[in-house]
């Protein structure tokens, strides 16, 4: 893969400021400016695999929101969650959040995983401590 016809679309379809650094073979670490409500970034990762290539958060995400002691698996909370990555075609894979790259559509694939991060990322608002009343 060209990294800098790779870079070129998903800056376009984000920010100038997106970084993508090979990690070994078919595995790539982009990095994004956007981070969780506490500064730490958002983990986005290109992977292929023998069938195709796909974005992965490597179940950090999931990992990161656990320290908040809410619970995706019934009520609201697993209602949103499951809208949330139906409509960002985003597969949950025991934790891992993943989105396969169709018909070489790289950077729209990219643009739709990084919002359904986000709003993944923002269901730790519906928390009680979070909502005003």
């Amino acid at each position: 893969m060209d990294i800098e016809l790779l870079e070129k679309e998903l800056r376009k379809k984000i920010c100038d400021t997106i970084e993508i650094i090979p990690d070994g073979t078919d595995k790539f670490f982009i990095g994004v400016p956007f981070t969780f409500g506490d500064g730490d970034f958002l983990n986005v990762i290109l992977k292929k695999n023998r069938i195709c290539w796909y974005f992965t958060d490597e179940g950090h995400t999931f990992m990161h929101l656990s320290y908040e002691d809410l619970d995706f698996d019934r009520g609201k909370r697993k209602e949103i969650l499951d809208l949330v990555l139906k409509t960002h075609d985003i597969e949950n894979h025991n934790g891992e959040l993943i989105s396969e790259v169709e018909d070489d559509n790289i950077g729209d694939t990219f643009y739709t995983f990084i919002q359904g991060l986000i709003k993944v990322t923002d269901i730790v608002l519906t928390k009680k401590e979070h909502i005003i009343t």
